[in-house]
């Protein structure tokens, strides 16, 4: 496949973050992202660079193929469980994020979409390739981010069952945004991801304000661990 796209690396590591944590997954970072959040860890991964690392020793030039893409993953002789795509936001480069992983799925992985949640346009495409979507919502306390809730709707309806809901809290949160994040992701696994900054007992206490949580709702409370330990 001749479609072309750019990215900021592929390693391998073990996922940090949400209702998979502690798989071992190959990583494909794509460059750029639609959101300007005001915690993210990947700000580099918004701009193209010339060129980006493959398992930390090739030098692969940008824009690459996708072709070249699965030669990369496809030569990489150990076991994981998916491919994850990441970013950066993937969904910009929707239909070389569609085309890679229908790509990978004819290679024998499991693809991981994760996701800001935002454009919903591009998910309908990639979505039939996919295994699992780790969706962020965007909480306005939190990210900086505004008028989000909308899309995030659309897009939660549209990924459907395949679907958990990530949710990233600072000490700046409002409880009721909280609150109306868990009732936008009913019926689905929800991560409560402290913010890596924050003071995590202050978060602690503010979700612990937030009692009106229907019982029955799968909710979880989970902090970067690949930080903890000191891996990527």
């Amino acid at each position: 496949m001749n479609k072309k796209g750019f990215l900021d690396e592929i390693f391998v590591s073990w996922q940090g973050e949400g209702a998979f944590a502690g798989v071992r997954q190959i990583f494909i970072r794509f460059a750029l992202c639609n959101l300007e959040c005001s915690y993210c860890d990947t700000a580099a991964a918004g701009e193209i660079k010339e060129s980006f690392s493959a398992f930390g020793k090739r030098k692969i030039n940008n824009p690459v193929s996708i072709d070249d893409v699965l030669k990369i993953v496809k030569g990489f002789n150990s076991h994981v469980h998916s491919v994850s795509l990441t970013g950066g936001e993937p969904l910009v480069q929707g239909e070389f994020a569609a085309l890679l992983a229908k790509g990978l799925k004819k290679s024998g992985f499991k693809v991981y979409l994760e996701t800001n949640g935002t454009l919903s346009k591009h998910l309908k495409n990639i979505l039939p390739f996919t295994d699992v979507v780790a969706m962020d919502i965007k909480l306005p306390s939190a990210s900086g981010q505004k008028g989000l809730w909308k899309k995030h709707i659309k897009f939660l309806k549209l990924a459907g069952k395949k679907a958990f809901v990530k949710i990233v809290i600072s000490d700046k949160t409002k409880p009721g945004d909280i609150t109306k994040a868990v009732r936008l992701a009913k019926n689905r696994i929800i991560i409560l991801q402290p913010e890596y900054r924050s003071n995590i007992r202050k978060v602690i206490k503010l979700i612990d304000k937030c009692r009106n949580f229907k019982s029955g709702v799968d909710i979880r409370l989970m902090p970067q661990i690949h930080r903890y330990i000191g891996i990527r």
